[in-house]
């Protein structure tokens, strides 16, 4: 989770952390179904809003910050339960 919260505070390394929080999850064994969907999404960020105009599956920062905020709050009632 500290991964997921570094990528959303870090606007200018973002793409770098995102890399890194996907091989973090690919390597893993026994990846979280939850954290294993997410890195699969996390392939359809783009910031380049130009770029995103190339095919609509591309999203955005605002996109991508939602997500991640969702997978965070999934995660937080999970492990209180």
């Amino acid at each position: 989770m500290e991964m997921l919260e570094k990528i959303l505070n870090d606007n200018l390394n973002r793409k770098q952390l995102i890399s890194e929080f996907q091989e973090l999850i690919w390597n893993d064994e026994n990846p979280n179904e939850m954290l294993s969907k997410l890195a699969y999404d996390l392939d359809f960020y783009e910031p380049n809003h130009e770029w995103r105009k190339e095919d609509l599956s591309y999203y955005g920062d605002e996109r991508l910050e939602k997500e991640i905020k969702l997978v965070i709050e999934k995660l937080k009632k999970l492990s209180s339960e």
